[in-house]
């Protein structure tokens, strides 16, 4: 793997195993959009490992305006933009593997761009060899319906923890869908499209995997036209895509569905070949974006990935850096983009920020295939943030701050534990201090109605039963609620009367580190379920941690659980700033600069808001 940078797009070239001459075959992997690309980062990594290690040398990046790209999101243009950005990445993967026969792959949505853009390869004399289209969105409109219904499903604004006030409407009359936000143009150029209707087909051989097969498939119609207009076309059956529409703590790869594309697309490969493995590098990849300078680098002797952000013009390190381990089973870029957006945030204002992907998740070399929620809790993330912390602390850096969301406000308060080197915690809406082996076997007991009511929610069937009122939401939210109430409660082991240890933990732990001097912010929206937990371990009103010097904990009224709204990322924002100017007043005190008081609540996020000079 790769790393390069082009018309501000963040990509991956996954080089082909034994092709030292060159491939003849190379793939350009077009990946879907909003919410969906984060579901399916997983899949498709591994997609592109599997066919680089069959010999097929591939291209993956993010859209502008999407992952680890330049943008804010959310741009107007997103559809020709994002064609435009298709046909560049072929035009880079041709240059750089020097292949041959190019094939464009793409997946929901972005299976749809990769039509358009094979139609402006094909204009131009230059289509591809092939298309591989993963259950394509065939009619925009059908598509903007489906998310209207999720957002209906579930409005992260109406979730426990957020903002009490509704947010102001989009002046351009757009759509924000799980925190990513569809602009009014964008939303008409897709409900514009209809493969169906397309004339012809832009590539000689189709692939076409049908997530919804049957005598209605709308897949299988497309392929029947793309065969009367002489197009060589197989149809296969797709039940994994399941697997992939799901949210990353419990998605896993389709192995059946890609062992067919790799097939397909390299018959004669050896099923036995290994992937390649990235080279050890400490900094590779520097480039200027939005403003900042980002670098992709590899640490913990290349076992992890982490994309370090600095303000630009800057000769020497920052002193003080912000980590963000990862949420759950996301990538380093965060749901909703949050952690791209807070570290460029954070570069801007002069201070380094690493949004780091822990050995087992995201674009690390080692990354799992499947994924489940002990894992993100596991010893294995808590060493591998320990060890980021020691190359931070490496290269320079004094001011360490571990900044986590849910599980990674674990593994960041675990981090601050066990690394002397780390100065600084804001940890927001933190479900464990403790985690147990008994914690393990709860969450494998329930797994399975927690997949199935996530599964539900992707299925088509399903939302024409909820536009007719014949599914009961509310009765399925307040279950899935109380299922993960019961997950992350105290439970003695079978038959035995155990006092429950981690109320005496966390306490232990918030001491130890107010003695070692750590500046700690124990972050909860004012409604979210981790609030309970707390309440065991300090009392109701953080009685426990009154008495330790630079722990303090705020109940803020703009904070969504998963930190996917625009004004929680701002909160998160201000106490980060407030953490880090307090460790600066500490160690420069005769600068006499005053640090914020870090009294809690909306009321000390909007004054350091304020100090802070404007949102994300």
């Amino acid at each position: 793997m790769k790393r390069i940078m082009f018309d501000g797009c963040a990509g991956w070239l996954h080089e082909a195993a034994g092709a030292e001459g060159g491939a003849k075959t190379g793939v350009v992997l077009c990946a879907p959009q909003l919410h969906e690309a984060m579901w399916a980062h997983r899949g498709l990594r591994h997609l592109a490992d599997d066919l680089a290690a069959a010999g097929v040398p591939v291209l993956r990046f993010d859209y502008y305006g999407t992952g680890d790209s330049a943008g804010e999101g959310g741009e107007p243009d997103f559809v020709p933009r994002a064609v435009q950005n298709i046909v560049s990445a072929a035009g880079q993967l041709r240059a750089l593997a020097g292949v041959q026969r190019l094939v464009l792959c793409g997946w929901r949505l972005g299976a749809t761009l990769a039509v358009l853009a094979a139609e402006t390869m094909a204009a131009r004399d230059n289509g591809p060899a092939a298309l591989v289209l993963m259950a394509p969105v065939i009619n925009g409109r059908g598509y903007l319906r489906e998310l209207r219904a999720l957002t209906a499903f579930y409005d992260p604004a109406q979730a426990p923890g957020a903002p009490a006030s509704a947010p102001a409407a989009a002046p351009d009359a757009g759509m924000d869908v799980l925190s990513y936000r569809l602009a009014a143009e964008a939303m008409h150029e897709i409900g514009a499209l209809r493969l169906d209707r397309r004339p012809g087909c832009p590539a000689p051989n189709v692939l076409l995997l049908d997530d919804a097969p049957g005598s209605m498939s709308a897949v299988a119609a497309l392929g029947r036209q793309y065969e009367q207009a002489g197009v060589q076309v197989d149809v296969r059956d797709f039940f994994d895509s399941r697997l992939m529409m799901k949210s990353p703590e419990i998605s896993a790869v389709p192995e059946a569905a890609w062992r067919g594309v790799v097939q397909w697309l390299a018959p004669d490969a050896s099923p036995a070949a290994e992937p390649p493995q990235p080279a050890t590098v400490t900094l590779a990849g520097t480039h200027d974006v939005d403003g900042v300078i980002e670098h992709s680098v590899w640490i913990d002797g290349g076992r992890q990935f982490g994309v370090l952000c600095e303000p630009a013009g800057q000769g020497d390190p920052p002193r003080a850096v912000v980590i963000f381990p990862n949420t759950g089973g996301s990538h380093h870029v965060g749901d909703g983009r949050a952690f791209v957006l807070l570290s460029r945030a954070l570069a801007r204002r002069g201070f380094a920020a690493l949004r780091l992907d822990v050995s087992t998740l995201g674009d690390s070399p080692g990354a799992a295939r499947e994924m489940a929620v002990p894992r993100a809790y596991a010893p294995r993330p808590r060493e591998d943030v320990s060890a980021a912390v020691d190359w931070a602390r490496a290269r320079g850096h004094t001011h360490i701050v571990m900044a986590g969301v849910c599980s990674g406000a674990y593994l960041s308060f675990q981090a601050a534990l066990t690394n002397p080197s780390v100065t600084g915690v804001v940890m927001a809406n933190a479900l464990k201090f403790l985690w147990r082996d008994a914690d393990d076997a709860a969450e494998h007991s329930g797994e399975t109605t927690l997949r199935d009511y996530l599964f539900a929610a992707r299925n088509a069937r399903n939302w024409q039963r909820l536009m007719r009122g014949d599914i009961p939401v509310g009765r399925i939210a307040a279950k899935v609620g109380q299922r993960l109430a019961r997950l992350f409660a105290p439970r003695p082991a079978p038959g035995v009367a155990e006092v429950d240890p981690e109320p005496d933990h966390a306490r232990d732990a918030m001491a130890r580190l107010s003695r070692r001097g750590v500046q700690l912010d124990l972050l909860y929206g004012v409604d979210d379920a981790g609030l309970a937990l707390a309440g065991r371990c300090f009392g109701d009103g953080w009685q426990a941690l009154h008495d330790l010097p630079g722990v303090s904990a705020h109940r803020c009224a703009q904070l969504d659980h998963a930190m996917i709204l625009a004004p929680s990322r701002e909160t998160f924002l201000a106490f980060l700033m407030q953490n880090l100017r307090r460790q600066q007043t500490l160690a420069e005190p005769a600068a006499g600069a005053e640090a914020a008081p870090a009294t809690g609540g909306a009321v000390g996020a909007v004054g350091a808001m304020a100090a802070a000079g404007g949102g994300v």
